[in-house]
């Protein structure tokens, strides 16, 4: 499977460092290009927290470049909210509700678009699909490196891994195989 899930939670070392990450912003970007080099087509995914406490402008900028930067297959956005008895929920600068949303908003359009600009690299190939499960007449399954494929089928394609061509975008997370 060339699929990597590397979560970042933050772009920023400032952010990072007061979320307790035992990781720079160095050494995740190491670790990206060695994957890259490594194994080329492969899905690499993260988690993105908006509006941690103490969150600036320029360190949620540093988030945003960043992900623009490394191009993600798939990035799972969330906006931070305390969880009681934790450090972080106890730290001062809380970061206002409108402006954590309108991250959350800029951050979630950026993963739309870094997920359809990977996903798009890869239309008008043929990739092996594994079925998932079938939803108003729609199969669902994934490649090896974690493209979301659609397609039309009466058969029952539940685990069954099938050469596919990838022929455009589909839904906002996929694309339409056949």
């Amino acid at each position: 499977c060339r699929h990597f899930h590397l979560s970042l939670q933050s772009g920023s070392d400032s952010v990072l460092r007061r979320m307790r990450r035992r990781y720079s912003i160095s050494d995740y970007r190491q670790s990206v290009s060695l994957i890259r080099a490594l194994v080329p087509e492969a899905a690499i995914t993260t988690d993105i927290i908006v509006g941690f406490p103490g969150e600036t402008s320029a360190e949620f900028q540093e988030s945003y470049k960043l992900c623009q930067k490394l191009r993600f297959a798939r990035i799972h956005v969330f906006a931070y909210s305390p969880r009681e008895g934790t450090q972080a929920s106890r730290m001062p600068e809380p970061v206002e509700d409108r402006v954590k949303k309108q991250r959350n908003q800029r951050m979630l359009a950026l993963a739309k678009e870094s997920a359809q600009n990977f996903s798009q690299r890869f239309l008008g190939r043929t990739m092996p699909v594994l079925w998932e499960k079938r939803s108003d007449g729609i199969w669902s399954g994934h490649t090896d490196n974690y493209i979301k494929v659609y397609t039309r089928s009466n058969e029952a394609l539940t685990n069954k891994l099938l050469s596919v061509k990838l022929v455009g975008l589909f839904n906002q997370d996929g694309v339409w195989g056949r």
